[in-house]
């Protein structure tokens, strides 16, 4: 089969008829899970996957959701390909896995609570995740939710995936993308006169088994601190109850028999011990969990979330909570029963496992554009010594985050932007570097974002305020990878008191706070990203070259990269 017909193929299934879920009154706040036993056991860690379906039983419906796919089409390697110790994800297994589930329960539809695509791999990412849409409308996804991710390339672009057209560089490779088949819903953005992102709708109605459901998608508030603020610049991003709860009374005037959300946010269960996490379970769930479930209107009878990248099921007043980790590792399956007495539901995560058949038409097309990003991610642009961890040291510093700053400084040392320190966040920083030879496609996959490399002027007081930023999110810190730069902090400190003012060093002098100073980090940081609003007062800008290019000339130029010396001291 030649290439364009495969392309052409994966482009033109139409997305099936969809539907969603509405659920019984149960009470409290524990595991709802499907009567289903595990298949088999393994080190004590239930199997539970598509084998030893039960068959269908009356007035049943199914919804079948994942999120968090992030463009993994190719398996994830590592630990996050790995569900309770099994191998798990792979577009390839994800399909055979929904078909499988399809068939034996054809009353059911596909959906996703966001952030599908972003942050994703050069398989994916390299194609404007042209791909992973062209994968889920193979699938038959129904509707999802839009993630923070989602919006990484502005809402005009996230325009273009829903209704598709050409990128604007180009119609590469293959023929023009023709956009998801499926509605992204967002109920809660809008924009000063109320109105939603081009192309996006808050709700939609399926009908499914002869059911009417009111669906609506929300993302979480914080996305206007975490993606690009020029692409969403004029959209708020309001609270995600309120707007569920605002749009049930139009969903049930439009004939709704009830209504689900899909939530692009979520929790995590707060398990002890060294054991895999139960993916069934519900071990003290954190309580943005039990806030989301009890304070949504009683007419929303489940909710699906995302964000977290974490595994769930719970019931939480009277509604059926889910989350369904990430990656396309496990499937949410949830059976709704529709009786005389009301709407009864169970749930149960499904593994995807790779000891299955793999999805011809999934296939098709991963092998297609593993071969067109072939070439570009297999070349080698530099090597390193022992491996980089992206993940935070013990400081909050991540050692593969200050050789990306280290790239950023190098890129803008010399004039005319005479940058003297450099900043990149942490989630900006996506994977580990393993030890050896560095291809393309792992600097790709480090850093996916395409940002800007930026180097304005501060004075050395924006500078120890941009510091203490770093703490200023709430309960969550943001300690930024430096280059040029150490200091000390001192955790229990208060608030905006945390920076110990003389361990400030720039370029290995002290920091003096009536000078300026050139510093350079990424259009995202630079444009007030993560909430580190100092950055946007700096003045006499000067844009670089992507984080990309700098990352890989500095590679080529440094071989055999060592673990950078610690800037950060923690007391």
């Amino acid at each position: 089969m030649g290439k364009s017909r495969v392309l052409r193929e994966s482009r033109s299934i139409a997305g099936v008829v969809i539907g969603f879920l509405a659920l019984g009154m149960l009470a409290g706040c524990a595991p709802a899970t499907d009567e289903r036993s595990p298949a088999t056991t393994s080190g004590g860690a239930p199997l539970i996957s598509t084998d030893d379906l039960v068959g269908v039983k009356p007035d049943e419906v199914h919804l079948f959701g994942f999120n968090d796919l992030h463009g993994n089409l190719e398996p994830p390697q590592g630990s996050t390909g790995k569900i309770a110790g099994y191998d798990a994800g792979g577009a390839v297994y994800l399909a055979t896995h929904l078909a499988r589930l399809k068939a034996a329960y054809p009353a059911s539809a596909v959906v996703s609570a966001g952030d599908n695509i972003g942050a994703s791999p050069p398989i994916s990412g390299l194609f404007h995740d042209e791909p992973t849409i062209a994968f889920m409308n193979t699938v038959g996804v129904a509707a999802s939710a839009v993630g923070n991710h989602e919006f990484d390339d502005g809402v005009i672009e996230l325009g273009r995936l829903q209704r598709g057209g050409c990128a604007p560089d180009g119609c590469t490779p293959g023929e023009p993308f023709t956009g998801a088949k499926f509605p992204f819903l967002a109920a809660n953005v809008t924009d000063a006169s109320g109105k939603l992102p081009p192309a996006l709708r808050a709700w939609t109605m399926v009908e499914i088994g002869g059911r009417k459901i009111g669906v609506v998608g929300t993302v979480t508030a914080d996305t206007v601190n975490i993606v690009m603020p020029e692409g969403i610049r004029g959209y708020n991003f309001g609270d995600q109850v309120s707007a569920i709860n605002a749009y049930v009374p139009e969903m049930k005037a439009a004939g709704a028999e009830t209504i689900v959300a899909l939530v692009h946010d979520g929790g995590a269960q707060q398990t002890t011990g060294t054991g895999p996490v139960d993916y069934n379970g519900c071990a003290d769930v954190g309580p943005e969990v039990t806030a989301l479930a009890t304070r949504t209107d009683p007419a929303v009878r489940a909710v699906l979330t995302g964000h977290t990248h974490q595994p769930y099921v719970c019931a939480v007043d009277g509604k059926v909570v889910t989350q369904a980790a990430s990656y396309g590792r496990l499937i949410t399956d949830v059976t709704l029963r529709f009786g005389a007495d009301g709407v009864q539901a169970s749930a149960v995560n499904r593994v995807v496992t790779r000891e299955v058949t793999p999805d011809a038409n999934a296939t098709a097309l991963v092998n297609f554009f593993a071969e067109q990003a072939r070439p570009r991610a297999a070349r080698v642009v530099g090597t390193t010594a022992v491996a980089l961890p992206h993940d935070p040291g013990p400081s909050g510093e991540s050692p593969l985050g200050s050789v990306v700053a280290d790239s950023m400084l190098s890129a803008t040392a010399p004039a005319p932007s005479t940058a003297v320190a450099a900043f990149t966040n942490p989630g900006g920083v996506r994977a580990d570097l393993k030890a050896g030879p560095i291809t393309y496609g792992d600097i790709y996959t480090v850093q996916p974002f395409g940002n800007q490399v930026v180097t304005l002027t501060l004075t050395g007081q924006q500078v120890l305020r941009l510091l203490e930023q770093q703490w200023s999110n709430g309960s969550r810190s943001t300690v930024l990878s430096p280059a040029g730069l150490t200091y000390t902090y001192v955790d229990s400190a208060p608030k905006d008191q945390k920076v110990v003012a003389a361990s400030v060093r720039i370029g290995g002098q002290p920091l003096n706070p009536v000078a300026t100073y050139r510093i350079t980090t990424n259009s995202f940081l630079a444009s007030g990203g993560d909430g580190f609003t100092v950055f946007t007062e700096g003045t006499d800008k000067i844009v670089g070259p992507t984080d990309l290019g700098a990352f890989e000339s500095f590679l080529t130029s440094h071989p055999d990269v060592q673990a950078p010396t610690p800037r950060v001291e923690k007391k």
